[in-house]
């Protein structure tokens, strides 16, 4: 988890990369965001789809605040992948401005 408030995400997400080539090896990653109010809809059929792609993709679910977590056993690729959320309108609604910070 990171401790930068909306506005210093944004900074950091604007930033231009200064060199064009870095001096190690990078593999390009997608990442995929869960926007959910519970558990994930389909987990096993998502797990299936990750398996035999680590390294490949970033993981990040977005849950309701009151969502307990402890629905995913240590082997799922959902364990810990956990954004912190704020509540928002009757706890069902996420802001746009985390929207924007995605």
């Amino acid at each position: 988890m990171h401790d930068m408030n909306e506005d210093e995400l944004f900074w950091r997400a604007s930033l231009a990369p200064m060199i064009h080539k870095t001096p190690f090896k990078q593999t390009p990653k997608v990442a995929f965001m869960f926007l959910t109010k519970g558990p994930i809809l389909l987990a096993p059929l998502w797990e299936k789809f990750f398996k035999g792609n680590e390294g490949l993709y970033s993981i990040y679910v977005h849950p309701s605040p009151s969502f307990n977590e402890t629905v995913y056993n240590q082997s799922s690729v959902f364990y810990g992948r956990r954004i912190p959320s704020k509540v928002c309108i009757q706890d069902i609604v996420f802001s746009f401005q985390e929207f924007r910070n995605l």
